[in-house]
């Protein structure tokens, strides 16, 4: 009996029967085969859409409502995919938060404890008005914050740079350094590029984007139970064009907690959700919500300097340096230098310093330093923006705290010789960058750092 047929029966055989007629149970057993049929794990292979599935629904509750006090139903459980569809809503506006490993760690130099560096990711995605907000964070401080719409991308220091604005402003354009074709030209003729409609990266966005349509199309399947972190989870598999994509739900909430993508760092889901209000999310970044960082910064008219604090301490004032020796290694070269920091299209003044580099270990022929034996460099200057001749300008976030180094260790099985752990530090008020070629010369170096003179 198709679902039609328990219907025709229902409108046919309930009007006027009373309780107990035959024709009125025959009609109840039909409606109670659409239900259970309706609430069951939906058949395989053959699979219909959750849009279908819900009208079904729908239409089977509203016939039905005023059986239901004398039908006994018996409750079937809705299928896996079913219950992660309605953990999320059907709001119009999806909002992911999730977090996923930088690969840094954050010691605090006196006890040795350690934290995990992670980055948040939030979205705020509107397919169908064509509206998306990406923020990262990190540290609870924001790093990026890009809005994107059919008008245009921004973040908080300008617009973004599209082919749609480059080919309505090709002059300004080639000004900017920025083209859409690979010979650099963007001619000097405006013309139009249609704007295509914003979607979500891979990685975080692109589940973001794919979860909802990828459920209600019966493109995830059952991949099987099992515990994280202590949770009682269930696992959802997404096919892919890069291989099998595995999500685990929290068995008792169903929403996802884990994205673990082929090629891909695995995803923390935090916080995921449908919504038919953003609350003001799709607006244009504010200017000072992210610090303007220095797009260039470079070490000029290096000088040697004498192998002992107190040349050291002079010709660096407030200068440190980890001793005449770091775990055996000793102080190789010391070189003091003027570093010059510039800003994109000079959102701020070009800034100069003083700065410090000592090369601790075994140098080459030429007076430079020796990477196929063990090293470690220490580079210092007065601020974190002058600090990015020294890899500062790969910090995300706020700098370390005094006392706490942000680092990211080789990792364990690395057997390179070239290989480099990085770190950063602030003492006495001074950005410190220290590379090594193993994880514990860095960490002997960061303790051991002091006042030079």
């Amino acid at each position: 009996m198709d679902e039609l047929q328990a219907l025709k029966e229902f409108r046919d055989g309930i009007a006027g029967a009373p309780v107990g007629d035959p024709a009125r149970e025959r009609t109840m057993a039909a409606v109670r085969v659409l239900i259970e049929r309706e609430l069951a794990d939906p058949p395989r292979p053959a699979r219909r859409s959750a849009r279908r599935r819900l009208l079904a629904v729908g239409l089977a509750a509203g016939v039905v409502t005023a059986a239901l006090a004398v039908l006994p139903l018996r409750q079937s459980s809705p299928s896996l995919v079913g219950r992660a569809l309605a953990a999320i809503g059907s709001g119009s506006v999806l909002h992911v938060v999730g977090e996923m490993p930088t690969g840094k760690q954050l010691l605090d130099l006196r006890t040795g404890a350690t934290t995990p560096v992670v980055q948040q990711e939030e979205i705020w995605f509107d397919e169908d008005r064509g509206l998306r907000r990406d923020v990262t964070r990190i540290g609870g401080v924001i790093v990026d914050d890009t809005f994107q719409s059919q008008a245009g991308g921004w973040t908080p220091h300008g617009i973004v740079y599209d082919c749609t604005w480059i080919a309505a402003h090709p002059t300004e354009a080639t000004k900017a350094r920025v083209s859409c074709n690979p010979s650099g030209d963007n001619g000097t003729t405006p013309h139009v590029v249609p704007r295509p409609k914003p979607t979500l990266d891979p990685g975080l966005a692109g589940f973001a984007d794919g979860y909802r349509s990828a459920l209600a199309s019966g493109a995830a399947r059952d991949g099987g139970s099992g515990v994280l972190d202590g949770r009682a989870v269930d696992w959802l598999v997404f096919d892919t064009s890069e291989g099998p994509e595995r999500v685990a739900l929290d068995a008792t909430t169903h929403k996802p907690i884990l994205i673990d993508a082929p090629h891909r760092q695995q995803l923390r889901v935090t916080a995921i959700e449908t919504t038919d209000s953003a609350d003001g999310r799709f607006q244009r970044p504010a200017p000072d919500e992210t610090p303007v960082l220095p797009s260039l910064g470079k070490s000029i008219d290096e000088q040697r300097l004498a192998l002992d604090g107190a040349a050291i301490g002079a010709a660096a004032p407030a200068g440190v340096w980890a001793g005449s020796s770091v775990a055996g290694l000793p102080l190789a070269s010391a070189t003091v230098q003027r570093l010059v920091s510039s800003y994109y299209e000079h959102a701020r003044p070009t800034q100069t310093g003083v700065g410090l580099q000592l090369d601790y270990g075994s140098l080459t022929a030429d007076g430079r330093r020796d990477y196929t034996k063990p090293y470690v460099t220490v580079s210092e200057a007065p601020s974190p923006e002058l600090a990015a001749a020294y890899m500062w300008g790969a910090i995300r976030g706020a700098p370390p705290a005094p006392g706490r180094l942000l680092y990211e260790p080789i990792p364990a099985a690395s057997a390179d010789s070239t290989a480099l752990a990085v770190g950063f530090t602030v003492v006495g008020g001074r950005a410190v960058a220290i590379q090594a070629s193993s994880n514990d010369l860095l960490l002997a170096a960061a303790r051991a750092l002091r006042l030079a003179g």
